[in-house]
């Protein structure tokens, strides 16, 4: 074998194994970006897995509307429920003040009907219908007969109104003379002897009955 053919064969062989070497480094490169590879994408999961806790808060969204609504519901009835007693107590109160009103003006009118029981013979023409006084001596013995039949009259439906004038009473002392007057134009010149009966109607002296037979049968025709 020549010397040329011994160096062909190895120069082959050289280039064979620098293939050979050249494979082997490719492919370790190959290896090595695989498994360079590989954690990559296990980090990419596990960055995957650390965004999930950005749900956490959808789910604490319900519960707090939840509470929202509860709190929201407590208000309202609780409002509620403080309207209704603001109710109760305005309608009691306005029942109370209407009593107390009805009782005022029950008070009134008996003091009216009082007041107007006696009055001035002075002023016992001002007064408007028809309506009766009875002027009053002290000394008559009579009286207690006549108030009596007042009162069964004032029981009767439609009764008439009597009123009562004194004659002890210091306004009406100077109505008492020795002489009567009765149909006068002016009360002052007014003038009775005892007691008398006066019916008044329209403002004028209609009738007068001066005697205890006369004012009782009056008063009976009344009763």
């Amino acid at each position: 074998m020549s010397n040329k053919k011994k160096n062909t064969k190895k120069n082959t062989r050289k280039i064979n194994e620098n293939q050979k070497i050249k494979e082997i480094i490719k492919e370790s490169k190959e290896i090595e970006e695989f498994v360079v590879e590989e954690p990559k994408k296990e980090k990419k999961k596990e960055k995957h897995k650390t965004e999930k806790p950005k749900k956490e808060k959808t789910t604490i969204e319900p519960s707090t509307n939840n509470e929202m609504i509860k709190l929201l519901k407590i208000v309202l009835i609780v409002t509620g429920v403080m309207l209704v007693f603001y109710g109760i107590t305005i309608i009691a109160t306005n029942k109370a003040d209407e009593k107390l009103d009805e009782q005022n003006q029950n008070e009134e009118a008996t003091k009216t009907e009082i007041q107007y029981e006696n009055i001035m013979i002075g002023s016992m023409l001002s007064h408007p219908g028809t309506y009766y006084v009875l002027i009053e001596e002290e000394d008559d013995n009579r009286l207690p007969e006549y108030e009596s039949l007042i009162t069964t009259i004032k029981a009767g439906e439609d009764a008439p109104t009597i009123y009562k004038a004194n004659l002890t009473d210091s306004f009406n002392k100077t109505y008492l003379g020795k002489e009567q007057n009765y149909y006068v134009d002016d009360l002052a010149d007014f003038k009775v002897k005892g007691t008398t009966l006066v019916k008044i109607k329209d403002g004028k002296i209609e009738t007068v009955s001066d005697n205890h037979d006369a004012i009782k049968n009056k008063l009976n025709e009344l009763a």
